[in-house]
């Protein structure tokens, strides 16, 4: 039989190996430790870049029928600060994708977002620019700022505030980025009693807030935040926000609200 004479033929029998699909032997530990099939939706080599494993890689570069790595293998590699396999992904041809840049940027990877931006054509959305500021991560946000264009998203002015960052309010303002979610901004920060913030946006935004900054502010027992608005805002508060006030306790709140009952809207 043909099928026969080929596996007793030892010489030939090499060569039809050598053409399979299989993992090289030194290749093969790492495989059996890494390849769990809930460890990670990652492939083993996108695993492998995404831990900063370039001899992985490199080894299983010499073995075509093995060596196949996905986007995810430098989105990973960035994300993580592994500047070395992201430049050695670079030179071998593989591919990635927005999240390569967003994701260094996100964990303050200078490095590997200036090389991204220097030597691939992907660049980012305007999360990097986003996560980068939340983060505290200056000098990327700077860099970002100044050789990107995408800018950030309406949203980050609406995180700021609700972390109570006074300083990244100013600093989106500033750089005309705050976008257009003011009336958001302002709502949120009322709620969280982020007295400064809000006195911030009524003084330089555009946008009105609504009846939930008033609302926020009094369910929630932020007194001088409440005082402020009924003062100098005039989108007034509703039913609801008296209530829940008044069922939490928040009696001087309330008598403050019913003090000005033309600031009442349904």
């Amino acid at each position: 039989m043909a099928s026969l004479a080929v596996v007793c033929d030892a010489p030939l029998l090499a060569i039809v190996c050598a053409f399979q699909a299989g993992w090289p032997r030194a290749l093969l530990d790492y495989h059996r430790a890494i390849y769990v099939p809930s460890l990670s939706q990652l492939s083993v080599l996108d695993h492998a870049a995404s831990t900063g494993a370039t001899k992985v890689l490199a080894a299983a570069y010499k073995h075509p029928s093995v060596y196949c790595v996905s986007a995810a293998a430098m989105d990973a590699a960035a994300s993580n600060g592994h500047f070395e396999t992201v430049e050695w992904l670079h030179h071998h041809g593989a591919p990635c994708s927005v999240w390569a840049m967003n994701g260094a940027a996100k964990r303050g990877h200078l490095a590997i977002v200036q090389f991204l931006h220097a030597h691939r054509s992907e660049g980012c959305t305007e999360y990097a620019l986003h996560h980068a500021l939340l983060s505290s991560h200056t000098t990327t946000a700077a860099f970002l700022l100044a050789h990107r264009a995408e800018g950030c998203c309406s949203y980050t002015l609406v995180r700021a505030a609700q972390l109570g960052r006074l300083d990244l309010v100013e600093f989106l303002f500033l750089h005309h980025l705050q976008g257009r979610s003011g009336a958001q901004a302002m709502d949120i920060a009322a709620t969280w009693g982020h007295l400064a913030i809000v006195q911030y946006l009524h003084d330089h935004s555009d946008s009105a807030c609504t009846t939930q900054a008033l609302d926020g502010a009094a369910m929630h027992g932020h007194a001088h935040v409440v005082a402020f608005l009924v003062l100098h805002r005039r989108e007034g508060y509703s039913s609801l926000g008296l209530e829940r006030a008044r069922h939490r306790g928040f009696d001087a709140i309330v008598q403050t609200l019913l003090s000005y009952p033309h600031l009442l809207r349904y």
